[in-house]
């Protein structure tokens, strides 16, 4: 109490004194005890935290609104401050309760300590006729320390007495005993509070528990179902790079069989040259099937192939002018006419080469019915090989039935309901217990009841 509250008090009770009320209602000087109209009853609780004014009780310590955890600590506070106040009476005065064992220690160690505080507080303040002299003398350096020392002393000073305020014996000095019960009583009223936030912490590591085991659950159905969409989409993939791969090897396949290639020389003139599957000439390629030759006089192979000739000499084809002059000069010199199914060659019959030309154009003409054979065959083979291509291009199947799958697997309700199922573990136990609501309620209540004022006191009758 401030002395402003007891001069208050101490106002009232005059005044109510004064008054001549029959009922004498009066606090005592200190506020400590109020006339009830028969006798003086006590008019402060015995915690300490409630006065009685003369007409309603009035909180010692601001404890309204505070959270049941800032309660607790307040009060544990407050019973420290009461047992280190019993200390220092109890550590002020033993011969008056005699001391033994760890109780006589600590007060010789509280005194010693007490004893050193006072002299650091004189070196940070001395008497005024010293001042000065020891102002010049400590520095700022040695007064920071002994402000850090002065500090150190106190905080193990409140230590040593609080813990002689709790193993204190009773009864001790009545004024210490006074203290320490109302320590006690604050004590125990923390006490209860911690172990009521203590089983509200329970209540809440159980659900947090809870919480995290469906949580496990949610993300082990999640990962399910996350796994077998994968499996699935790995399996449309597959199918699809396979489609891919054996289409592919049907075109090459298509490839190989459309370009054999010019295959096995047969047989040579000049520049021209004839393989297995093609004639090469000074102007491109002939296939082989289907290729005729022929050697004679100019105005001769006129006569016989004149539209095959005039279209030589119409693109002016190699060897057409000379082809030209041996026509209209009607010249005996020979020439070697190739008439092909894609195109036409003529080559000059050098002298001396007659029956060379003769042979090889016989040897054209003979290896083209070999050659058609080949082409036939090959043909045939071409045309299998399209239609394996057309038809493995055009099969989906394996795709069709892996997306299949991967739609039955988005869709299995077996996994969304493993999900949701989950889930909803995880929502109920996400939510408060009937366990948690209960300690939550237990510890309001507590609340309430420590911070509620007791009942009024009453005059007597």
């Amino acid at each position: 109490m401030t002395p402003d509250d007891s001069m208050m008090l101490t106002t009232e009770a005059e005044a109510t004194a004064a008054s001549g009320n029959g009922g004498r209602r009066l606090l005592s000087g200190d506020g400590a005890w109020w006339w009830n109209g028969r006798r003086w009853v006590p008019a402060t609780t015995e915690d300490g935290l409630w006065k009685w004014d003369g007409s309603r009780w009035r909180a010692t310590v601001d404890l309204e609104g505070k959270r049941p955890e800032d309660l607790a600590t307040t009060l544990a506070l407050l019973a420290e401050d009461r047992y280190a106040e019993a200390g220092g009476i109890l550590a002020e005065r033993p011969d008056e309760w005699q001391p033994e064992g760890p109780s006589r220690d600590l007060v010789e160690h509280a005194r010693e300590l007490k004893g050193r505080l006072e002299r650091i507080e004189e070196n940070l303040s001395p008497a005024d006729g010293a001042r000065s002299l020891r102002r010049r003398l400590v520095s700022n350096e040695d007064r920071r320390q002994l402000e850090e020392e002065r500090d150190s002393a106190a905080a193990e000073l409140r230590a040593l007495l609080v813990r002689l305020g709790r193993i204190a014996p009773q009864p001790s000095i009545k004024e210490a005993d006074d203290l320490l019960g109302a320590a006690r009583l604050l004590d125990e009223r923390a006490a209860m509070m911690t172990a009521g936030l203590a089983e509200v912490d329970e209540a809440e590591r159980m659900r947090a528990d809870a919480a995290a085991a469906a949580q496990r659950e949610l993300a082990a159905a999640e990962e399910s179902r996350l796994r077998a969409l994968q499996e699935a989409r790995r399996a449309v993939e597959a199918a699809e790079s396979a489609h891919a791969w054996a289409v592919a090897e049907a075109r090459a396949r298509l490839r190989t069989v459309l370009t054999p290639g010019p295959g096995e020389l047969k047989a040579g003139l000049g520049p021209l040259r004839l393989f297995a599957n093609v004639l090469e000439t000074p102007t491109g390629r002939l296939p082989a099937a289907g290729t005729a030759a022929y050697v004679d006089t100019a105005p001769a192979l006129w006569a016989e192939h004149r539209d095959a000739l005039a279209d030589l000499v119409l693109l002016e084809a190699p060897e057409s002018e000379t082809f030209l002059d041996a026509l209209t000069e009607g010249s005996s010199a020979l020439f070697l006419l190739v008439v092909g199914p894609t195109g036409t060659a003529l080559w000059p019959c050098p002298p001396g080469q007659e029956k060379a030309a003769q042979r090889f154009a016989t040897v054209v003409t003979e290896h083209a019915r070999d050659a058609q054979r080949v082409k036939d065959d090959r043909d045939a083979k071409a045309k299998r090989a399209e239609q394996e291509l057309e038809a493995i291009t055009r099969d989906r199947s394996p795709i069709e039935a892996a997306e299949a799958e991967l739609a039955r697997v988005e869709a299995d309700p077996g996994l969304l309901g493993a999900i949701d199922e989950a889930r909803e573990r995880l929502n109920r136990a996400r939510a408060d217990t009937p366990e948690l609501i209960e300690a939550r309620r237990k510890v309001m209540e507590l609340a309430r009841r420590l911070v509620a004022p007791p009942e009024p006191l009453r005059a007597a009758n």
